[in-house]
């Protein structure tokens, strides 16, 4: 362990590394040390595995945020606006795809904190198809709802969730993440359904290295 924590370390280095990434910023992610499971203690990886989710929920809120706001900039530019955007946003889903397999983090890592961002990409079509569904039940004029359901269809976000994130094969060694009970429906659309972001709020799992 001598030389880890003297200037931070390997530790600090992923921690600076990880606040700047998830408040938006561009550090460079070959400069991160490799980690390896025998390197710390449990309560160690712990808190690490904190900073990991809490950097991969951030950078997907700001990946939210700019996907609605495009939609609302494009917002009644005619069939197949909405669906550019859609197409275009994925470029951001695989930027965090992308992340989550970085050669530095142990395998069982990897694998995890990737099938966390896959989650959050699922539940986020699904929160489109609900706000589509809402809006049909509320008396929105059929057809217009039934093109945009054909946009997000063919444009579909869950689309990334069949590419390779990263050269990073097999399978996780023990598992990290813990689901959380169900979460409760939610709210009613709004007026304007691309007007607002995805409905953001914490994952169903948690990170817990064990």
């Amino acid at each position: 362990m001598t030389g880890f924590w003297g200037d931070g370390g390997a530790y600090g280095a992923w921690v600076a590394h990880l606040r700047e990434w998830g408040a938006g910023g561009d550090p460079d992610p070959a400069a991160l040390p490799v980690l390896r499971s025998e390197d710390w203690a449990e309560d160690t990886w712990r808190r690490l595995a904190v900073h990991l989710q809490e950097a991969v929920t951030a950078r997907f809120g700001h990946w939210s945020t700019a996907l609605a706001a495009a939609a609302a900039d494009r917002a009644g530019a005619g069939p197949g606006a909405f669906g550019r955007t859609l197409a275009h946003s994925r470029t951001g889903l695989r930027t965090l795809r992308r992340f989550t397999a970085h050669p530095g983090l142990p395998e069982h890592v990897r694998d995890e904190l990737g099938g966390l961002v896959d989650e959050m990409i699922t539940r986020t079509q699904q929160a489109l198809e609900e706000t589509l569904d809402s809006l049909a039940a509320s008396g929105a004029p059929p057809g217009t709802v039934e093109l945009t359901r054909r946009e997000l269809r063919d444009n579909a976000l869950t689309a990334v969730l069949a590419e390779e994130r990263a050269p990073a094969p097999g399978r996780p060694r023990r598992g990290l993440l813990r689901r959380r009970p169900a979460e409760p429906a939610p709210p009613a659309a709004p007026p304007d359904p691309w007007g607002a972001p995805p409905p953001e709020g914490p994952p169903r799992r948690r990170i817990i290295p064990g």
